[in-house]
């Protein structure tokens, strides 16, 4: 009787164990080199940072080499909060495979902390330059990691403190528009003519100082009829990437007292729900749908993208009727032709600082359009850059 009670002790305690390494497994999702190397790449002329109101650590490396150039500022990496990592690298010679260079970079920064590369909410970014034709001038571009980061304070950590802190008045809304390096958010809410819109704004890390641009707006805009819903979206919350279904990945916030109060608590709501953003695509299909959805009686729907991470969820774009007008950010890189397609099938626009779009519905056949320098051309309802 004893030993078959012992047995049954036994088993119980290994089904114990092992139904608490099958939960933890599934609950703690850690990330490898692997993982970071298998994202999609952001492509790139040249590298430009545009940290805004973030830190930044550079650990330039040469060309070909994972090997730190300079002084490593070891104690500010260890004591702050990371937001985001850039690994910079050149395409050269084109379509090398630069894996085993660039897993060997990862290490250098897993050395220094090893949770920058393990932790799901550190968003990595893969950045391929391409303006280089040999290796000299190859050589003479920037390779090796950049670091952007918040000081840990008392508070709870988010990225969002230094911008939009809850007190606002008008002169520090101004003050902090003028320190950021790109404010092409908030200048064009100023001079698209909006009436009774709907904005959507992708709030993933990277986006971070352009989707606060909304928020800014209504601070310096108290008395406004431009927009009448504010949606943000994260790109699913903290849901594991391999796991996302495409028109129900969530992390989609919504709020009709457009003010700055109740915009600013949107915008934090958005972000402590995220991991920040984890792999280069976002859900600004599904987002443009359930803003549709909720406000059918809108006038217009502003969508405001990260042209670094194009939609993942393009198949779901024939379920959109009515135009999207795009305000398009980090057009320092390649320009991402979902986001041309997007506003041509939906008679929509596209809009940057310094080009602007509005034609989209009426293109013909092998008709060129250009916009921030590059050049596209139309051809069987698909946009082709012309080299």
């Amino acid at each position: 009787m004893f030993k078959e009670k012992n047995s049954a002790m036994k088993t119980r305690t290994l089904n114990i164990l092992i139904l608490f390494v099958f939960i933890s497994g599934q609950t703690f999702a850690i990330r490898t080199a692997d993982d970071i190397l298998a994202q999609k790449e952001i492509v790139a002329p040249i590298y430009a940072l545009n940290a805004n109101t973030l830190g930044s650590i550079t650990l330039p490396m040469s060309y070909g080499n994972s090997v730190v150039l300079s002084e490593i500022e070891r104690d500010i990496i260890k004591n702050s909060a990371v937001v985001q990592i850039h690994l910079v690298y050149t395409d050269h010679p084109i379509g090398i495979d630069l894996k085993a260079l660039n897993r060997s970079r990862i290490k250098v920064v897993s050395d220094l902390r090893k949770d920058l590369l393990t932790d799901t909410m550190v968003n990595w970014k893969m950045i391929r330059q391409t303006n280089c034709h040999s290796e000299e001038e190859a050589k003479k571009l920037f390779h090796g990691i950049v670091i952007l980061y918040k000081k840990i304070g008392s508070d709870t950590y988010t990225p969002l403190d230094w911008i939009l802190p809850e007190k606002m008045s008008k002169e520090t809304a101004k003050r902090t528009l003028e320190n950021m390096a790109d404010t092409t958010v908030y200048h064009l809410l100023n001079t698209l003519n909006l009436k009774n819109s709907s904005v959507i704004a992708d709030f993933t890390g990277s986006m971070y100082p352009y989707a606060s641009q909304v928020t800014l707006w209504f601070a310096l805009n108290t008395s406004q009829n431009k927009i009448s819903d504010v949606f943000f979206f994260n790109d699913g919350d903290i849901t594991p990437d391999d796991a996302k279904i495409d028109g129900k990945c969530g992390g989609i916030y919504y709020e009709h007292n457009v003010n700055f109060s109740e915009v600013r608590k949107l915008a934090f709501k958005t972000v402590k729900n995220s991991n920040g953003g984890g792999d280069a695509e976002e859900n600004d299909i599904e987002a443009l749908l359930y803003a549709m959805d909720k406000t059918p009686k809108a006038n217009g729907y502003l969508l405001i993208a990260d042209n670094g991470a194009p939609p993942r969820d393009m198949e779901l774009l024939h379920n959109i009727k009515k135009p999207v007008h795009i305000i398009l950010c980090e057009t320092n890189t390649d320009i991402e032709p979902a986001y041309l397609q997007l506003a041509m099938k939906t008679g929509g626009s596209v809009h940057t600082m310094n080009s602007h779009l509005t034609e989209m519905a009426h293109l013909w056949e092998g008709q060129k359009i250009k916009i921030e320098k590059q050049e596209f051309i139309f051809s069987d309802g698909m946009f082709a850059r012309v080299k």
